[in-house]
């Protein structure tokens, strides 16, 4: 029996089947995925999903290059299917608390060349600070506001939680550390617009990987308030290994770092 054009059209621009590809993309590419695991909210006492959360390890070798224990990163993710236009208003990173933020975070340290690998300093001098999109929705509805409320809620849920790769759990035992961020995975940039904050300009096509930068206020799982900074990547699907490779030079520069 024939599949219906409705049926074919439906699965062709859901967002599940995005979310199953870029899940598919980790998995194919070394990363332990978790599929929509459930958190509590600590804010309103409500579960909530995250679309992935992906983990995978680097080793970290003694002086004769035996492996002695891991580097885990931890991407906590959301899949966002791009079905209408946007743009993104961008000034210069805060540097200096992009520096505070990656020295937060594993074995990175201040006045250390290995600590320039982290993708946070070594990339994206520009950053987005605002966006707005043609979608007509109210604020909190709006796709990229909840992609990123949803992927930082998220991550300050559920950081600090034990590693969940197979071998890990397995073992019992504890990475040295966990690199942990917030990631969106869009469908593509090609409704993806810049311009710059502060200054009159023409729009321009958004064509790489990119970071915005966020206050982002919350009650942490011991119920006090924060207000932290933080820089979400956003990664184009056909990008996606330009990220993995960024990943990677900061997590094998961690391991260096962390048995230094």
């Amino acid at each position: 029996m024939a599949v219906p054009t409705e049926i074919t059209e439906l699965i062709r621009s859901s967002g599940n089947n995005f979310h199953a590809k870029v899940a598919r993309w980790f998995a194919d590419n070394g990363w332990h995925v978790v599929i929509s695991p459930y958190y509590m909210d600590q804010t309103q006492s409500k579960a909530r999903e995250i679309d992935l959360v992906a983990e995978k390890l680097w080793p970290l070798l003694d002086s004769f290059g035996r492996a002695v224990d891991d580097i885990a990163v931890r991407l906590f993710i959301e899949c966002k299917f791009v079905a209408s236009d946007a743009v993104f208003w961008f000034a210069d990173k805060d540097r200096e608390s992009a520096l505070e933020l990656v020295c937060s975070n594993g074995p990175f340290r201040r006045d250390n060349s290995y600590t320039e690998k982290h993708h946070y300093l070594s990339q994206s001098s520009r950053v987005a600070k605002l966006f707005s999109t043609s979608n007509t929705k109210a604020a909190e509805n709006e796709p990229f506001y909840k992609a990123l409320n949803q992927s930082l809620n998220a991550m300050t849920s559920m950081r600090g939680q034990a590693v969940t790769v197979p071998s890990v759990r397995k073992s019992r035992r504890h990475p040295k550390a966990v690199l942990e961020y917030p990631v969106v995975v869009c469908s593509s940039f090609d409704r993806m617009y810049s311009v710059d904050f502060y200054a009159d300009s023409a729009p321009q096509p958004i064509q790489e990987n990119f970071q915005l930068e966020v206050s982002y206020a919350y009650i942490d799982r011991n119920e006090c308030q924060r207000n932290d900074y933080f820089l979400l990547d956003f990664v184009a699907f056909d990008k996606l290994a330009e990220f993995g490779k960024a990943i990677d030079d900061g997590a094998r520069a961690a391991a260096f770092l962390a048995g230094d």
